[in-house]
C-alpha cells in the first residue's frame, strides 16, 4: 500500500506596512499643524524685555519700528511685513486697508528697544484712529531677576 504525504504548507507571516505608513503620515501632519513658528523678519531690531512677552500666533499685518536714519519722521525706518514705509500717508494707507479687508486684523508693533516712546504711540494712535483695537507690541521675553 502506497501512503502519499501530504505536502506541508508553510505558513510564511507578513507584516503589512500600510496601516503603519498611514499612523505615520498622520502623525507627521498632526505635529506641522499644531506647531508653532517663531514669527521671523528680515529687518533686524533689537526687542525690549519683559517677562511677560508671549507669543502672537495669528498676525495680520506686522509693523516694525527701527531707528537710524531715514523712515517717515527722520527717526528711523518703518516698515509694514517686509515693506519699507516712507511717509505716515503710505502707513495710514496700509492700516486702512487692513481695516477695510478684516474689521477684527491683529496688528503686532515690533519697536526696536530704543524707539522713543512717542514714535511708538503715534502709531499705536493712528491705528487706533482707524478703528484698529487689536494689537499687540512685541518684546523678547527674560525670566525674572533673581532676588
Amino acid at each position: 500500500m502506497i501512503i502519499k504525504r501530504k505536502r506541508e504548507r508553510k505558513v510564511r507571516a507578513a507584516l503589512d506596512m500600510t496601516p503603519m505608513i498611514d499612523v505615520t503620515f498622520q502623525l507627521i501632519i498632526f505635529f506641522l499643524l499644531s506647531s508653532s513658528f517663531v514669527v521671523q523678519t528680515s529687518v533686524p531690531i533689537e526687542l525690549s524685555k519683559s517677562e511677560s512677552a508671549a507669543q502672537m500666533e495669528k498676525k495680520n499685518l506686522s509693523i516694525t519700528l527701527g531707528v537710524g536714519a531715514g523712515g517717515p519722521d527722520g527717526g528711523g525706518p518703518v516698515f509694514a511685513d517686509d515693506t519699507e514705509i516712507t511717509s505716515w500717508v503710505d502707513l495710514r494707507r496700509v492700516l486702512l486697508e487692513l481695516k477695510n479687508r478684516n474689521p477684527d486684523a491683529l496688528v503686532l508693533v515690533r519697536p526696536d528697544k530704543n524707539v522713543p516712546t512717542e514714535r511708538l504711540v503715534y502709531v499705536l494712535g493712528m491705528a487706533n484712529n482707524l478703528g484698529i483695537t487689536h494689537y499687540g507690541i512685541a518684546a523678547q521675553h527674560t525670566d525674572p531677576p533673581e532676588e
